[in-house]
């Protein structure tokens, strides 16, 4: 399987960063923080991150951003489709590949139970 990352599987508005951060079920770890809302049935997941400042300097910002996409790239099959995904770091946590990587489909499951109400 090709792990493709393209625009379709993004969530880039700010419009629809709100209304998944609004309407959404949040969902944490250690690591992540992940809010969650159902998308169009049969449609592949989509992600947005966001990273505040006071995470730290540019340089930890982006590095948070690179290895959550990476995950949730390399990760596509684990996380049940159909979902609308906001993820940022949790307060004073260090970026962690490992960690993250344990942490994106856990939390995708995690939310997924929320959302159908089990």
């Amino acid at each position: 399987m090709r792990y493709l990352f393209p625009k379709s599987r993004r969530i880039v508005h700010s419009s629809q960063f709100t209304v998944i951060l609004r309407r959404g079920v949040c969902v944490a770890d250690g690591v992540l923080v992940l809010f969650a809302v159902k998308g169009e049935p049969g449609s592949p997941s989509r992600l947005g991150v966001t990273i505040p400042k006071r995470t730290g300097n540019a340089v930890v910002r982006n590095r948070w951003k690179r290895l959550i996409r990476e995950s949730f790239r390399t990760q596509q099959d684990r996380v049940p489709d159909g979902m609308n995904l906001v993820v940022r770091p949790k307060k004073d946590a260090k970026p962690d590949w490992a960690k993250i990587q344990k942490s994106i489909p856990y939390l995708t499951r995690k939310a997924a139970r929320r959302l159908d109400g089990t």
